[in-house]
């Protein structure tokens, strides 16, 4: 197998792709959210467009996955060892890849777009934990950390993806409901 972590990128060009990639998944959410309030509170039509919701989309599923993956991969460091710092690497590629997939996926809202709030409710963690369970599947492959102690950090990974989406789907259904 072709070990991805080989050849890293630098630290600010993920974090600007996952930022972006972020932005791209978010995008028509945001956008309509955007329409919403600014038609509601008369919001100025220079913030109100297609831009801003591509910028703003993604700061705060951004954030929070920031958060969470400095907080498990220095908990997975502490208990496995290992070389976790690729399998970081691989898993921001992977969240970067899952994040334009659901992007070009979320095409559907032209056609349905009153239904996007639920919608990204059910397919973001369905795709983005689908994603993640191929990436650990691929990584066990390549030794990052050792095989005894592997379901470890596929524990903690895990446990931060559903804390992640866990958490972007509360603020989905929040504001969907104000």
């Amino acid at each position: 197998m072709i070990n991805i972590a080989k050849k890293k990128l630098p630290t600010w060009a993920i974090s600007i792709m996952l930022y972006v990639g972020f932005c791209a998944c978010n995008l028509f959410t945001m956008r309509g959210s955007l329409a919403y309030y600014g038609q509601q509170y008369g919001m100025p039509g220079w913030f109100v467009n297609d831009v801003w919701a591509f910028f703003i989309g993604g700061i705060i599923p951004f954030a929070i996955y920031e958060i969470l993956c400095s907080v498990i991969f220095h908990a997975v460091q502490l208990k496995t060892g290992g070389d976790t710092a690729s399998l970081k690497y691989g898993l921001h590629l992977t969240v970067i890849a899952a994040n334009v997939f659901l992007f070009l996926l979320k095409f559907i809202y032209v056609a349905v777009p009153l239904y996007a709030p639920i919608i990204d409710i059910i397919l973001d963690p369905i795709v983005m934990i689908s994603f993640a369970a191929l990436y650990m599947w691929y990584a066990f492959y390549q030794n990052y950390v050792e095989k005894s102690r592997y379901r470890i950090a596929v524990t903690q990974v895990f446990g931060a993806f559903i804390v992640l989406y866990g958490l972007l789907t509360v603020i989905n259904l929040i504001l969907v409901l104000a």
